[in-house]
Parts: C-alpha cells; structure tokens; sequence
C-alpha cells in the first residue's frame, strides 16, 4: 500500500522501487536491429582548452568551487537532429551522435526529457563499451529537466525508444553538452599544477581498527555529485524516522555553482577493487554503475555552507546502501575520518587524529570544523590521507561513525605520498540544525517529528535484533541565565519486536534514581519522550542519567544502547539591574552591510535596525525591558568583516540605566550575539557605589577628568582602543583625577576602572 508517497508491503515494511536506478540493464534496441541508415554526427564546436586549464591552475585550489573536469556547450539539440527508425511492429528509435574533439568524456543536460510507459532511453560511447542507462519514465521530473551521467570518448550516441503504443508522447531537447577534457585516470598530464594527488588513500585502505566498521558502513553512504561540468561529493543521511528518505547532504558552495539539483546526477559504490594507498600506482576502476539522476532541494545555508536535497527517486533496495548516522551535540570529536571523492576520483579516505577545534572560515565565512595539527595548531593537519576540489560537500564523521559537518574549504594538498600539514575546515551540522526558516535548517527535514535527539545512527542498522530497546537523556538547552528547565529522555525501537512495556531509571548528578514505566506500543523506529519534572540546574558540570531496566518484561538482546547521559556545564550570565538597554552603535565606512535585532528568549524580534546610509555616525537607540526576562542582541554584517576596524572605527555598546557597560565591541565576523539576563534592583552595595563614579568631558580634545565623588579607596585605570590594545594606564588617589588624551589618536577609547575587590566600571569616550 501506498503512504505519503512510499510503498509498504503488507507487514508494514517499506518496499524498495528498483526500476527508478540507471543500472545499464539491457541494451539499446539498435544493436539487436542495426539499423540500415545512421544520422549525420553534431559536432560540438571547438573551445580554447589552454585558456581553461590555466583557470583550473588557480581554481583547483579554491573549495568553495566544484573540480571541474568538463567544458559545458549550450546547444539546442531535439529530434529534428537525429534520426527515426521504424520497426516492422510499430515501435521506433531516434538516435542522436554527438562528437566533440578530444573529449574525454561526454555528459548531457536534458532541460526537456518527457518518457511515456516503457520508453527508455540510452547513452553509449560509439566504440559501445560504456553504456548508461536505461532512463526510463521514473526519471520523468516536473521539471522536465534531467542531467545524465558521463560516457567516456569523444563520440556519444544517445537513442530513445518508443513503443507504438505510446508513439508521439516522448519529448527529448538537449540544453548543454560537457566535453569532458580531464578526469582521475588523466588529471596527472591535464591538471598542470605540481601536486599529483599521490597521497591519497583508497576507502578499502587500512584506517585503523577503530574505524574499520565505520568505514565499511559509511563508504556506502557516499557518492560522487556530477553538476554539469564540475564535480562534488556528499552522503546519504539518515532522519529520525529511519523510513529511508533520500536526503543527500552536500556542501552550499556546490549549490551555488549549479542551481538547479533538477540536473544533478549521483553515482554511489565507485570503489577500486586494488587499493592504492598513498603511492604512485594508479587506482583501478570497477565497473559498477550505480548512476541516479534528480533531485530537489530542501534546505541550504551559508552560514555553515550545508546543503540537502532529497534524491528524486527511491534508492534501489539491491544497491545496498546505507544512510550516514550524525551528531548535533556540537560535542568535540576525539578524532575525525574524511570519505570523499577527490578532483572526481575514486573514492578516497582520510583520518586525523588530533581533535577539531571550531572556528570560523571562508569567505562568505561559515562555523566550522577545523582539522589541525597537535594542541590546535594550524600545521599537522591530516595523518592519513588528504582532500582536494571535488572532495567538497563530502560528509566529516567523528569517532563514532557520525557526519558532524560537510566539506568547506581548506589548504589541505598533496606533497608527493604525504599532506603537506595544511588545515581544512568543515561546516559544523550541529549549526546547520537550526536557522529561521525550513530552507535554511536541517531540523524540520531530518527530524521531522521533533524528537529532538542529538544522536541518530545509521540505516539500515548494522545488527537487527527482536528486542532492542535504545535510551537517550538530554538537558535542554540553556540560555541567559534560565536555570530550570525539563530534561527529556526517548525511548526508541530499533528491534523487530514490538514494545509493550518498559522500566527506565534516572537521575540528576547520580543522586536517587527515579523510576518510568512505559506501557504502550512501539513498533520499530517509533519513539516515545518523556519530559521529566522540572529541576533547577546548579553553576557548573550537570549530569543526567538514564537507564533502561527491561523491555517487555526481560533483558533487552542489545546492552549497548541502554545507558546514556548528557552533561551540561552552566556558567551564570551577569545579571543587570536597568528599565531599558541602551544601544550607541558608530557606523564603518560600509554603513549599508549593518543591521541588527533586539530579541526575547523566544526569537521574538523585538526591535530592529539598519541598513544605514550614514558613515561614521553615531546613532542611540533604547530598549525597554522586564525584570527576571531575559534578551539577545544581535549585530550583522552583511560583508562578514564587522565594523571595525579594516574599514573605519565603527564600534557599538550596550549598557543599563545607570551606565553600566554590558557588552561593547566592533570587531566581529558575520554576527554577534550577547545574552542580557534583567534582575530586580541590585540595592545598595560596593558595585553599586563604583557605578556612580564618572568622567568628562566627552568627546575629548586634550584633558578628561575621573570624578569618584564621595568615595575615599584607591582605584587602577586602563585606557584601551577598539581592538582592546591597552593604550595607558594608572592609579586614582583623588577625587578627581585629570588625564592627558593629547597623544591619543583620534577614535573610540575605553576606560576600565577597577577596586580592589575588582568591581569594575567601563565608561567610554570619543578622542577628537
């Protein structure tokens, strides 16, 4: 039966549909027929290939492009350019020959590709060796358009044939056809850079017996991602539901060369039987065609560059595939392994065993992963193996066999059979969670009951068992100062067997256990949470814990699955006592690219400003908020450089009624974000008396004076500039103190008062 356009058998398994794949089943009708007359060639006219490879000498380099390995010719090619053969029964083929010079592959883009019932179309080099297809109606998108997979030579035929029945109902119309001029088997003569690619790693190479399991899961999940002329690579991924969507997760960058994932095409399974690993022996190449072609997109974003589309046709049962588990606990890795397809090559694998650090890179910068060498430092990078354009998009797994990120960008490059120490990075997937729309996060699409667990695993699973009961604990996130909340824990069904019952036991910090009993009914994959009674976290580490104790009534066949924590560690916010948060903001000399939000706890946007027209003005601005509420500002910049101080001093500031400084600053990225936790009054203590101390005049030509009122202790002073470099400093025995400014440059300064109890105050003044 059918439901929410997938097939279940009648036990309530999902079906595979296997005649959606290009599997090269059968053969073209022409070689059984041959017929008598064949068409007039097209010719693809000639380009300047020098002028090409001299861009992919510096392009090759560059992530945030596709490897290119084709020259892509807009043409308008349909059946009148061809040839019909009529068959003695009615049924008839149109073939088409396509030649372009030197070519070493030819690939195609169908912006108009219609098939009726058991029309098929084929593509197969002149020589008749590599053939592809059949393409039959299950291509067929909405969209009309569908991208083939590559046929290698110079001479293509592509031939459709249509039953009499159906005669007139097929349309075929060619938009681009890409010569490819180089590919894996020729890049070491084409490529013209001196970096050979020596030192990469087949998959079926030793990774470590750590990973070795892992591999041979998760090398099924990737594939390698044809966008016209350029290459990428990406995974299978997995949703809580475990139902096998095909979701394939790539990078954004590779969106953004070829927009239309309608003409994307798929190959999975492309693996060298000989491993090479890290030597000059060249790979060899199997002969598996496990070709798809469509897909539509789902979600995309910059800001961690990710990209997921959902593959337009089912995933043939027999192609044995697995969907890549992930991890959205942003939780450091131990170490990380790389599965991806190299300038096109086969697939490939790389390992590093010095944890990621997260930091932000590119250009539009992006949250990343970053691989680096001992103790963080940018030189060690990869220990076994390396990427290269085309390895874009391809998935990041950490120890446990998870996809924590998708393929960036980097420096990361071959030196003969060894890396050459560069770092890479990799949008980080806990950050590609969440965004303000469906089309820019993964959470609606990959957990589209919101479950909300950090943790999926891969699909189909390793083992099935009939009773297999799985745990998992999480404290919810905490932010501005919010210190009780509802930890969750979920219950799911990873075996054949139903369950009916189950006894889970938790606790907080591993104080008294709390005992749940579930009776219900849960069928393989299905979950049920249970939000727990609210507890009040305390500053520091905290600890949830959860058990499963039995599972209809006995010992669950799987232990490993039954015990789970999570760990969060609180730091309290600073609270401030204030009516209103007040907001003076300097704009740069790009006033147009700042805008920022004033925002509850909720995402509820509050308050909003910019784009300005003003450079280098000073705008005010005030915020009214609620005692025991909690806030976010939020500050872009739209060219992801900030407002200070590459170009012009732009700087803003965030403080409370009595002049308070919250937050202030100018030298960000793309954003800032700062938390504002609003108390009741303070009263009366010695913060509140280091508060009343100020200073004038502001702005300042050549003197200011410290005034510290009544108050009779000594405090130290520290001038400091917008990019927090101290500039002066000094100590205030007097009630009031005169300083000389003189030979300050013009800009913004902070002062930074402070007691012997380290109260602070921070004032700030404009230097003429």
């Amino acid at each position: 039966f059918l439901q929410n356009g997938i097939v279940f058998g009648l036990d309530g398994t999902r079906v595979m549909i296997s005649s959606a794949q290009v599997t090269n089943e059968g053969i073209p009708i022409s070689w059984e027929v041959n017929p008598s007359v064949n068409p007039k060639p097209v010719k693809l006219p000639s380009f300047d290939l020098e002028t090409i490879k001299a861009e992919d000498a510096i392009d090759d380099g560059k992530f945030e492009k596709p490897w290119r390995f084709g020259y892509t010719h807009s043409v308008d090619y349909g059946f009148e350019d061809g040839q019909w053969t009529t068959l003695d029964n009615g049924d008839r083929i149109w073939r088409l020959l396509v030649t372009s010079k030197g070519a070493l592959s030819l690939n195609f883009i169908f912006d108009e590709f219609f098939l009726p019932k058991g029309g098929t179309v084929y593509l197969y080099s002149d020589d008749k060796k590599d053939l592809i297809g059949a393409y039959t109606s299950n291509q067929n998108q909405d969209s009309g358009i569908l991208g083939t997979w590559l046929v290698k030579g110079e001479k293509v035929w592509i031939e459709y044939f249509e039953p009499a029945s159906v005669s007139g109902q097929g349309k075929l119309h060619i938009a681009n056809a890409i010569h490819g001029y180089r590919n894996a088997d020729s890049q070491k003569e084409t490529k013209d850079l001196n970096d050979s690619g020596d030192c990469n790693v087949d998959v079926d190479c030793p990774i470590g017996d750590d990973w070795e399991d892992f591999k041979e899961r998760n090398k099924r999940s990737v594939a390698l991602l044809i966008l016209g002329g350029g290459s990428c690579s990406g995974a299978l991924i997995n949703n809580t539901e475990y139902d096998g969507t095909p979701y394939f997760l790539t990078a954004n960058h590779c969106f953004e060369a070829s927009t239309n994932p309608d003409a994307w095409a798929f190959r999975f399974g492309w693996i060298s039987p000989n491993p090479v690993c890290a030597e000059t022996t060249d790979s060899t190449d199997n002969t598996s065609e496990l070709t798809i072609s469509g897909s539509t997109l789902r979600a995309r974003n910059e800001g961690s560059d990710f990209c997921l589309v959902e593959i337009n046709q089912e995933i043939p049962a027999e192609w044995d595939r697995v969907w890549a588990g992930w991890d959205k606990s942003d939780d450091f890795p131990t170490f990380q392994v790389g599965i991806h397809h190299p300038s096109g090559d086969i697939m490939k694998i790389c390992r590093d065993d010095d944890p990621a650090i997260k930091a932000p890179n590119g250009n539009p910068v992006a949250q990343t992963w970053e691989i680096v060498g001992d103790n963080g430092v940018p030189e060690g990078g990869w220990e076994l193996g390396v990427t290269e354009g085309g390895s874009s998009g391809s998935p990041l797994f950490d120890q446990n066999g998870r996809v924590i990120g998708q393929l960036f960008g980097g420096g990361a490059a071959c030196n003969g059979t060894v890396d050459n120490d560069d770092l890479d990075f990799y949008g980080r997937f806990a950050v590609s969670w969440d965004g303000d729309l469906p089309s820019e996060r993964l959470r609606d699409w990959l957990d589209p009951n919101n479950v909300n667990i950090d943790t999926v695993e891969s699909f189909p699973l390793e083992q099935t068992y009939d009773l297999d009961a799985a745990i998992s604990a999480k404290i919810p996130d905490v932010n501005c100062g919010i210190v009780t909340v509802n930890p969750t824990i979920t219950l799911t069904n990873f075996g054949l067997n139903e369950i009916t019952t189950a006894i889970i036991e938790w606790n907080i910090d591993g104080g008294s256990n709390i005992t749940i009993n579930f009776s219900g009914s849960l069928m393989q994959y299905e979950t049920e949470t249970f939000n727990l009674p609210e507890i009040t976290l305390s500053e520091g580490e905290n600890i949830i814990n959860a058990s499963l104790i039995s599972s209809n009534g006995s010992n669950d066949e799987n232990s490993t699955n039954d015990n789970d924590s999570d760990v969060f560690n609180l730091e309290q916010d600073e609270l401030f006592a204030t009516t209103q948060v007040h907001l003076e903001l300097l704009t740069d000399n790009f006033p147009q690219e700042t805008t920022w939000e004033f925002r509850n706890l909720d995402g509820t946007i509050l308050y909003t400003g910019g784009p300005y027209t003003e450079s280098g003005t000073l705008f005010l601005e005030d915020f009214d908020v609620i005692a025991n509420e909690c806030y976010v500002f939020e500050i872009f910049d739209e060219a992801g450089d900030g407002i200070c101080c590459g170009f012009g001093n732009g700087f803003y500031e965030l403080t409370t009624d009595d002049d308070t400084v919250i937050f202030n600053g100018g030298s960000f990225e793309p954003s800032e974000a700062t938390p504002i936790s609003i108390t009741e009054s303070l009263g009366i203590d010695d913060n509140s008396i280091i508060n009343n101390i100020s200073m004038y005049p502001n702005p300042v030509n050549f003197t200011f004076t410290i005034d510290l009122g009544a108050v009779k202790t000594d405090y130290t002073y520290t001038i400091a500039n917008v990019l927090g470099q101290q500039v002066h400093s000094g100590l205030l025995t007097l009630n009031k103190t005169v300083i000389n400014a003189e030979r300050l440059q013009s800009g913004i300064y902070f002062v930074t008062i402070s007691d012997e109890t380290n109260n602070t105050k921070v004032l700030k003044f404009i230097k003429k």
